[in-house]
Formats: structure tokens, C-alpha cells, sequence
């Protein structure tokens, strides 16, 4: 849209070399120039900042020249209350005799032949400093009416009005991404050049706008700040028009996965939907919840918090069943063969074993020798390994499939996150409105205080049967030294009426989940 700012000059341009009007029985005027007042400035860069009028003391530069000479003088005029604008020393005057002039006008009147948007236009002063301007009229002949003058906006306006959704409940910042910042500027014709400079950001305010150099952007458009993380808006290959301004409305969602939304344009009036993003660990997306731990924000085999996700029976590295689909790409990330949770499919069970007898790592001596494997001579053949941490994560899923330092959590920190004392566990039967029941957690005290995780009720897998009731999450951690201990290792379980999480065992061959940490 072309927005056009008027100034009405009121009395009839001149020289200021002249020294005498070429009117006869006229005295010479000095240049009024004229505008609509608008209401007060905001504390914000509002959207309809220079449209249609100037504010209050804003100064534009005025250049004259005799027509075709291209010798430019240079006058600086105010605006002031009322309607009124003045120049602010000099006054020009038209030439004496039939000397045509040309007018030349830009704001804002300390544009150079380079021109830079401000990094930060969440003010006022800032957003209309980068809104560079230009009015001209040629071969104007002297005349003691006035001569208006048409402002042209130069470069791109993008007004943004964000929405917090379902899960957020505020917008902290906005941003525009990837902006060439720079353009060439000619003071005598206002051409503009291509945009150039290194890609940077543009801060705004939400509900606001910001003006940009006219360019193509490809990849991330906008950074939006939320309580709950990071939303990325992306484009692909948008281009920016020269004094054209583009709405664009967004509704931020939480979600588990922060994966951007590519879109190749909008209507003027368009509403898109991004998602926050928290930071990551190798692609994973975490939440700090105190005690120096970051807890990954979804199950494994999950792309959201409110997905069951997987079942891995203790030790092993894929899940041996699946409802009949994949949640990961290609659909082979099960074992195959493997259907069901027995001791026969569980890790580290020699073949030909249905029983826990025939257990060969995580293996250790309680003083009764149950759970262990006796080799042909009947002696006792045993490692002595009671956690994952014990073989470098050689056998913790989330080390090997999803990298970096992401394990499963030991029995001591499902121990503290249940501390009553700094976190609170609600059971919650609609989880941001998608109908899942589960926990959710949230810290009380400290830096992290506000800071949550849901964990769904995914129950669990026995043999060939899946149930339902209440969450089951494997620790890495085995049972301390008692009776058949070598064979069952800790978890943390929940159901609606258990008030919160609960300090539990289970058999290894249990399918169970795993919310993987990181320090």
C-alpha cells in the first residue's frame, strides 16, 4: 500500500539569493508548510506512525534548485502544533524573473547517501528513523499559491500482532530476522539501491511494526520470545516490496517440537500459527527443573508431551511392539521379532531361558545367589553392574539413540523430583486441551520455579497385554542388594489417586517408558 504523507507549502517558493519577490505589489513570504495533527506519540512504534501526516517536531530537509541546474540548497522545516511547519532558520524564496525551480523533500532529514534501518525500532523515535521518506516536484513555476508536496515511503513496513495460544501465557519479545539492513540513497532523485549489509535483527514491539529495506527474505522471518520458549517464524523466498506494508497475525502454541512453520506468503490480513521452542540437546528439546537437570520434554518415541511415546523393556536399546504404527521415520525402529514383554525377549537373557535365571549382565551376588547365571560347573559368573552408567551407557537408549549426554535418569533423581517440598504433581485429565491424562510437574522454588514437564499415563506392557492404568518409567537403576534383586530395577510410578509419584520396582522384561535427562 502506498502511503503518502502531504506537506502544503503556503506561500510560493524563492531563492534565498533573491532579495525580492517577482510578484508585483507581494512582500516575500516566508515557506509555511502545513499537516493534520494525529494523536500523541505512543511508547510503542504504533502502526500507523507517518501515515497520511507528520507528528509534532519532526524535522524534514527541503532541497531547491533551479530547474535543471541540479545545485541544490538544502533548508531544514519543523513541524509544530496546530497544523503549522516552519523552516528552522533559512527561509527560501522563489528566483526573481521566469526561472522555474525544482523541490526535492526526505525525511528523515539526516538520511545520508547510506541509509540504515535502526536495529531496535520498539520506540517511536527508532521505528520513524528508519522510515526513510521522499517527496519531489520538477520544473515548478513561481506561483503564490501553494505547492504540495507527496511523501513516498522508500523501503517495506511489516506490522506483527502475536497472540499467545493454547500453553503460553505471555509474549516477552519480537524480532525480524535475517534483514539486510542497508540501501543506497540518492538525495536528488530518491532512488534506493538493493539491500546489503550482513543479515541481522530487527527488534520490535508486539502489536507494533518496523520497516525494512525492500528484499527477498528465505528462512527465518520472526523470533518471538514466549514464557515457554522460542517461536521461529519462517518464510520461503518472501519477497518485501518498496512501500508496501504486510499484517501478519500469529497465534503462538506450545509444543513439543519447535520445528518452524514454512510458509510462501500471506494476506494482508493472514492469521499463522507458530509453536514455541525450548532450547535442545542434539535435536531433543529440554526444560530445566532445578537440581542442575534438564528433563526432556517428551517420552521417547514421542513428538509431543502428551504422546505415550515408546516401551523399552530395561536395558534395551528399541522397543519390542508398537500399536500397529510408527511415530519416527523409517518404521523400523522396533525390534524385530520381538512382540512381546517376557522374559524370553528381555536383554541380556541367554537363549533357550524363560525365567530370570538366565540373566548374564547386570548380574550381582546378594548373598543367595538368586538372578545370577551359573556357568556348566555351577559357578557363579556375575558382573557385579547395577546401572547403565556401569558400561559407559553402552546399554542406556536414550545415550545410544538419541546422543550427546541424554541417559535415562537414575532412581536417586526420580527420588528428588519427587520432593514434594520443590515440586508440586498434579494429576491432570486434559493436557492443553488434547484429552491425555498424566502428571504434571512443576518446580516450586528456586531459578526454576514455574518450570514443568507432563508425564502422560501411558501404563505399561506385560507379555502380550498393554495396561493402562497410571505412568511407568524405567530408572537406570537396579533394586538394591536384596532377594531376586539382580532381575527387577526401580521406576517411578503414578495413577490418578496416587497423589503423586511413587518409588516402585518392576521384572526387567517389563515394557515400560523413558523420559531421558542431561546435566
Amino acid at each position: 500500500m502506498n502511503t503518502k504523507a502531504t506537506l502544503i507549502a503556503i506561500a510560493a517558493l524563492m531563492m534565498a539569493a533573491c532579495t525580492q519577490l517577482d510578484i508585483p505589489g507581494e512582500e516575500r513570504t516566508p515557506v509555511a508548510l502545513a499537516y493534520t495533527t494525529v494523536q500523541a506519540t505512543e511508547s510503542k512504534a504504533a502502526q500507523n506512525l507517518n501515515e497520511g501526516t507528520f507528528a509534532t517536531g519532526e524535522t524534514v530537509k527541503v532541497r531547491i534548485s533551479n530547474t535543471g541546474v541540479g545545485e541544490w540548497t538544502d533548508y531544514d522545516f519543523t513541524t509544530g502544533s496546530a497544523g503549522a511547519m516552519s523552516p528552522a532558520s533559512t527561509v527560501p524564496y522563489y528566483p526573481a524573473g521566469a526561472q522555474n525551480i525544482d523541490i526535492v523533500a526526505y525525511y528523515p532529514s539526516t538520511a545520508g547517501t547510506s541509509f540504515n534501518v535502526q536495529a531496535d525500532q520498539t520506540a517511536d523515535a527508532d521505528y520513524k528513523a528508519s522510515d526513510l521518506m521522499f517527496a519531489s516536484v520538477t520544473n515548478q513555476a513561481k506561483q503564490a499559491d501553494a505547492v504540495n508536496l507527496a511523501f513516498t515511503h522508500k523501503l517495506a513496513k511489516i506490522n506483527v500482532n502475536v497472540t499467545a495460544g493454547t500453553g503460553v501465557t505471555s509474549i516477552t519479545s519480537v524480532s525480524l530476522l535475517n534483514v539486510k539492513p542497508t540501501v543506497s540513497f540518492d538525495q536528488a532523485t530518491g532512488a534506493v539501491g538493493e539491500a546489503t549489509g550482513s543479515a541481522t535483527t530487527i527488534a520490535m514491539s508486539n502489536n507494533g511494526a518496523a520497516v525494512i529495506p525492500a528484499q527477498t527474505i528465505a528462512g527465518g522471518l520472526l523470533s518471538i520470545v514466549t514464557d515457554k520458549g522460542t517461536a521461529t517464524y519462517t518464510v520461503a523466498s518472501k519477497e518485501f516490496v518498496a512501500a508496501q506494508q504486510y499484517t501478519l497475525n500469529i497465534t503462538v502454541n506450545l509444543r513439543a517440537i519447535g520445528n518452524t512453520n514454512a510458509i510462501t506468503g500471506w494476506t494482508s490480513e493472514g492469521t499463522v500459527t507458530v509453536y514455541a521452542e525450548r532450547p535442545n540437546i542434539a535435536g531433543h528439546e529440554y526444560v530445566e527443573m532445578g537440581d542442575g537437570l534438564k528433563w526432556a520434554i517428551c517420552n521417547m518415541g514421542a513428538t509431543d508431551p502428551w504422546e505415550n511415546g515408546d516401551y523399552y523393556a530395561w536395558g534395551a536399546l528399541l522397543p519390542f511392539y508398537q500399536d500397529g504404527y510408527s511415530q519416527e521415520s523409517p518404521c523400523t525402529h522396533w525390534i524385530e521379532g520381538k512382540t512381546s514383554y517376557n522374559w524370553a525377549n528381555c536383554p541380556f537373557v541367554q537363549e533357550g531361558y524363560s525365567d530370570y535365571g538366565g540373566i548374564t549382565k547386570y548380574t550381582y551376588s546378594d548373598g543367595q545367589y538368586y538372578c545370577i547365571w551359573y556357568d556348566g560347573n555351577g559357578n557363579f559368573i556375575g558382573d557385579g553392574k547395577t546401572s547403565f552408567a556401569d558400561y559407559d551407557y553402552a546399554d542406556d537408549a536414550a545415550r545410544q539413540r538419541w546422543g550427546s549426554t541424554w541417559r535415562i535418569p537414575t532412581d536417586d533423581e526420580w527420588t528428588t523430583l519427587r520432593n514434594t517440598d520443590n515440586y508440586s504433581w498434579v494429576w491432570t485429565k486434559n493436557y492443553m486441551g488434547t484429552g491425555e491424562y498424566g502428571m504434571l510437574v512443576t518446580r516450586l522454588t528456586g531459578p526454576c520455579a514455574g518450570n514443568s514437564i507432563f508425564l502422560p499415563a501411558a501404563g505399561n506392557r506385560i507379555n502380550d497385554r498393554r495396561y493402562t492404568d497410571g505412568g511407568y518409567y524405567w530408572s537406570s537403576s537396579l533394586l538394591e542388594f536384596e532377594q531376586h534383586s539382580s532381575d527387577v530395577a526401580r521406576a517411578l510410578t503414578f495413577s490418578s489417586g496416587s497423589g503423586g509419584g511413587i518409588r516402585n520396582r518392576g521384572p526387567r522384561f517389563y515394557g515400560q517408558s523413558l523420559r531421558p535427562v542431561s546435566e
